[in-house]
């Protein structure tokens, strides 16, 4: 739940830019997309900001499902040990997915005016299946 303490965020925020730019360079050469400069970082920023806004969608999701076991009193979710049983890894693997399917969707409506269908889905799932938040499946107990 590293999203949600400041100093973290603005941490994790410049190395998903980094990552998204490695990404942008790889998937444009990979598929010979030529882009010029300026469109390329207006691309670059707004993927960055799509893919932090799924992000924070799929952190916000482990976090009500945290808060909904509390309620009722049972330990629906464990942060600290993630695969501490299937249950536990299936809701952080379906968190993960479910992540990387809206980064997908958005990606490509912010694309589509930008470029060709078939180069906006080509782009979209590559930047959906390679900046997805795997580091949600990281468990903290390997940091504390």
């Amino acid at each position: 739940m590293l999203y949600f303490l400041p100093p973290m965020l603005i941490e994790v925020a410049l190395i998903h830019l980094v990552i998204n730019a490695v990404v942008l360079f790889l998937v444009t050469k990979f598929f010979s997309i030529s882009v010029p400069l300026q469109r390329a970082w207006r691309i670059l920023i707004g993927l960055w900001l799509i893919g932090l806004t799924a992000n924070m969608i799929g952190a916000l999701v482990l976090t009500s499902i945290g808060a909904l076991g509390v309620k009722l009193h049972i330990q629906l979710i464990d942060y600290y040990m993630i695969y501490s049983s299937p249950w536990n890894a299936l809701i952080f693997v379906a968190t993960v997915a479910f992540s990387g399917l809206i980064l997908y969707l958005m990606d490509y409506l912010y694309l589509r005016p930008y470029l060709t269908k078939k180069q906006a889905l080509r782009m979209a799932f590559s930047f959906a299946v390679l900046t997805a938040p795997y580091p949600f499946l990281i468990s903290a107990h390997l940091f504390y």
